[in-house]
């Protein structure tokens, strides 16, 4: 496990059978490469849906609202269904109760902010993820050999998908 405790930058290395775990003290985020092109089909709650198209190098990205090893099997389990299984986002409407229920939210990209300002599953835009307080004003970018992160980690862990 290691440390990022300041604001600061960082590029982590990870291949595509790695998960990098950002952890805080109320939540976990895990990102993965997308690993290959990829579509993920984004329902919407007008009936529409939308597709973002994703390259090997893009992240997809699980924020769960717990810690330990259940969350991390959890957000293994979606990493797998997102990458593996092209499992489609849904995203509920504004005040749809299920929002407080949901034990994770996901986005896919280049590049994720996460904010603990937002309603978990209620947001299309795959550029805005739902943190937990620690993980808040956290971004993260796809690079080319791993995840440039930026914002205040207290820990980190890389572990096989």
């Amino acid at each position: 496990m290691s440390s990022m405790s300041v604001r600061e930058r960082r590029s982590i290395r990870i291949t595509p059978n790695e998960i990098l775990f950002l952890i805080g003290s109320s939540g976990e985020l895990g990102i993965a490469k997308a690993g290959e092109r990829k579509q993920i089909f984004i329902g919407l709650p007008d009936k529409e849906e939308i597709i973002i198209f994703l390259e090997p190098e893009d992240i997809i990205a699980v924020s769960a609202f717990d810690t330990g090893k259940k969350a991390e099997k959890g957000i293994k389990s979606m990493l797998y269904l997102l990458r593996e299984l092209n499992f489609p986002i849904t995203v509920l409407p504004e005040n749809h109760p299920t929002s407080s229920r949901l034990p994770m939210v996901v986005a896919a990209g280049d590049h994720i902010r996460l904010s603990c300002n937002i309603v978990p599953g209620t947001h299309p835009e795959q550029d805005i993820l739902c943190a937990c307080d620690d993980l808040s004003d956290t971004s993260i970018m796809a690079s080319k050999d791993g995840i440039d992160v930026e914002g205040t980690i207290k820990k980190f862990k890389i572990e096989k998908f």
